[in-house]
């Protein structure tokens, strides 16, 4: 069993919007819709789990339920406080529902609406494997590391660097495993995935991600957004 698990329960208070950024639109459809269509389309994903906060638990699931077509199972259910929360509460879900030893779940941003069916499958593929894996391209700039904000303290090879992106996707009985075993105040240090694998020094394959799948933070990332969406998913 593949889960899709779209996590929407982010406030978005950088972007300065009335509206958490997950529901803004890009060319009239939501952030949110559109990464939950890319995974109705993949014929590798069979459900769909969408954490959103409890304040828009109940428009959620009319906005889904009004403008999504698809046969598989879509859910709603509510988040947590941070990310690690609620991440921990779509694997609850998924226990109660029945988790067996080789489900795979697929963690996602849904402010990160241009995920591809090469990445889903390819991440897929490594969870299978690897039993983790996290979404990456290369980092093209020098990346200074500071420990004040004031000095640098070393600059690693570029070569050695990536950007993170996602999905982030698992095993989910280990990586459930993983997070019931870790001490409470380390798992709330903690911020998605792949960093409980980390410290439990387990291994997180890099799946190749693109350019295009960007993450929605602020106002000037909505224009950059629409030509996207333009160029390579909404003339299609």
């Amino acid at each position: 069993m593949v889960t899709a698990a779209v996590l929407a329960g982010g406030s978005g208070t950088r972007m300065g919007a009335e509206v958490p950024k997950q529901f803004l639109e890009i060319n009239g459809k939501s952030l949110l819709l559109r990464s939950i269509e890319a995974f109705v389309r993949n014929q590798n994903v069979d459900n769909i789990i969408v954490a959103v906060g409890d304040a828009f638990f109940e428009y959620t699931k009319q906005l889904i339920e009004a403008k999504v077509s698809s046969e598989k199972e879509i859910q709603v259910i509510v988040g947590g406080k941070t990310r690690s929360d609620t991440l921990f509460n779509v694997l609850e879900f998924m226990n109660k529902k029945g988790m067996s030893e080789n489900s795979i779940v697929l963690t996602h941003d849904a402010v990160r609406p241009f995920i591809t069916d090469r990445i889903i499958n390819d991440n897929i593929a490594a969870a299978e494997k690897y039993s983790a894996c996290n979404t990456v391209i290369p980092a093209t700039d020098t990346i200074l590391v500071s420990s004040d904000g004031q000095f640098i303290d070393s600059v690693p090879p570029r070569s050695t660097v990536y950007h993170a992106q996602t999905p982030q996707s698992f095993n989910a009985k280990r990586l459930y495993e993983l997070c019931k075993g870790l001490p409470d105040e380390v798992f709330a240090s903690l911020t998605d995935g792949c960093s409980v694998f980390t410290v439990c020094n387990e291994r997180v394959y890099l799946v190749r991600g693109e350019e295009y799948n960007i993450k929605i933070t602020y106002p000037e990332d909505i224009k950059r957004a629409e030509n996207i969406a333009v160029q390579y998913f909404d003339n299609k």
